[in-house]
């Protein structure tokens, strides 16, 4: 059986189509998605259509899928740049994304367990009980011990840290596929795994493909989406942007 692992699109629709063509040529027997479709990126709405479309085995809740549909609590208000900034997605996506989009998002499950062909498997955004740990590839063996509920479970897989990596450790082979709309490991380019299985033998592919960044940059300007400087930062540069967002703001500027 062969799978493909996808996540974090992050309304990046110009890198998910690239992902969509090269997945053809590997003819996945199933595909499994792992959250945060939306916000941050320009087409939040499309990326949920190009999931949907698919027709996965599982789609999980990432925590900005959460975020949206469940922000902001009465009363909140930003009390610093990066909240500010969040708030800015938050608004840009809900005029994009359909009431029913919108249901069908925060009713997605945030874990699923699965036995593919003799591997028991789960799959999370960031975790289990968590939507937002972060477990980096350099992580130590028992702070991966962490991403499983069960002993007998021989395979993890999820997204969240957008980092593409797979580990083995402890009885179990932990795998990341990383973002395929916002890549944050120096590599800009779309990141999806591909998992296939022989009875209880593994093999993983993380596999990067090359996309059109100016015209995902182009069509966050036309679109007139905010904060457009983070996201040419990010998608140029494969870093995170956000805690350095004032001076961005102001290197653009100058």
């Amino acid at each position: 059986m062969r799978l493909a692992v996808l996540s974090d699109t992050h309304g990046n629709a110009i890198a998910f189509e690239a992902v969509i063509q090269d997945l053809k040529s590997q003819s996945p027997d199933a595909i499994v998605f792992l959250g945060d479709i939306v916000m941050r990126g320009p087409q939040p709405s499309e990326c949920i259509h190009m999931v949907r479309s698919l027709e996965p085995l599982a789609v999980i809740r990432g925590n900005y899928d959460d975020m949206f549909t469940r922000f902001p609590a009465p009363g909140w208000v930003p009390s610093n740049d990066k909240e500010e900034l969040v708030l800015r997605a938050y608004e840009y996506d809900c005029k994009r994304i359909a009431h029913d989009d919108q249901e069908w998002l925060a009713n997605l499950p945030v874990e699923r367990a699965w036995t593919f062909e003799d591997v028991p498997t789960e799959m999370y955004h960031a975790g289990p009980d968590s939507l937002v740990n972060v477990v980096y590839p350099w992580a130590s063996l028992d702070e991966m011990d962490i991403l499983n509920r069960s002993e007998h479970t021989r395979l993890v897989l999820f997204g969240h840290v957008h980092h593409a990596y797979a580990r083995q450790g402890k009885g179990r082979l932990i795998v990341n596929c990383g973002s395929v709309g916002l890549p944050f490991d120096g590599d800009n380019r779309a990141s999806y795994a591909i998992v296939d299985f022989n009875k209880r033998d593994i093999a993983v592919q993380l596999r990067r493909v090359a996309y059109d960044i100016e015209k995902a940059l182009a069509t966050a300007k036309a679109l007139k989406m905010p904060d457009v400087e983070a996201y040419e930062y990010a998608l140029r540069l494969a870093r995170y942007p956000y805690n350095d967002y004032k001076k961005l703001i102001q290197t653009a500027s100058s």
